[in-house]
């Protein structure tokens, strides 16, 4: 869904360079808010379907806001996309509050969504993006926290990344880079990850 996908490049002078259009949301990236009652966490005992435990995990609390300002500063972004950049709600009823980072000079952003909505945190993901994703892996802890990120082999430029910072609840991150830096080897995966440290960062300060 467009909530959770949003794919672009970051602007020159920002952390990612390159230059980009606009692309629709992957089919991977719009699973995560269709979770089937089977595979619900109301459903079954968390953690579930292969998802690791979150064995230190955040309070609810760490979710209660604006994602626009707890999740990512505007000095922060800026670090990443350019001074441009600018914030949008982007909340998606089946999956959470949401913001959208963009910067409209240079087609540059990403889509942040706290996944809150269906109460089964990473266990989400493995039920529902791993099976539908061209490429589904577990990644290094990011912050302490169990991350995995997925992606398609026909779209070079774009990375999701998730991080389960409890049992019930995640964070969920979309993030491309554009033809440019994809041609000077810029990983999309990442990059996503370097904005989900600072955005995992700032809510374990906030707990």
């Amino acid at each position: 869904m467009a909530a959770v996908a949003m794919v672009a490049t970051a602007c020159s002078g920002g952390e990612f360079d390159g230059q980009a259009q606009p692309q629709p949301s992957s089919p991977a990236a719009s699973t995560v808010t269709a979770a089937p009652s089977s595979a619900s966490g109301d459903a079954q005992e968390l953690p579930h379907s292969g998802a690791p435990a979150v064995t230190n995990p955040l309070p609810r609390s760490v979710l209660d806001g604006d994602p626009c300002s707890d999740a990512l500063t505007k000095a922060q972004a800026e670090k990443f996309f350019g001074d441009a950049v600018t914030s949008e709600d982007a909340d998606e009823p089946r999956l959470g509050p949401g913001c959208r980072w963009s910067n409209q000079e240079a087609l540059a952003g990403f889509t942040l969504n706290y996944a809150t909505a269906t109460g089964g945190g990473l266990s989400t993901a493995y039920a529902n993006i791993k099976p539908q994703a061209d490429h589904f892996a577990e990644v290094e802890p990011i912050d302490g926290f169990p991350a995995v990120q997925y992606w398609h082999s026909d779209d070079k430029r774009t990375c999701s990344t998730v991080v389960g910072i409890s049992d019930e609840y995640a964070v969920i991150m979309t993030l491309g880079v554009g033809s440019k830096s994809a041609e000077e080897g810029d990983d999309p995966c990442e990059a996503s990850r370097i904005v989900m440290e600072r955005v995992v960062g700032n809510l374990k300060a906030k707990a």
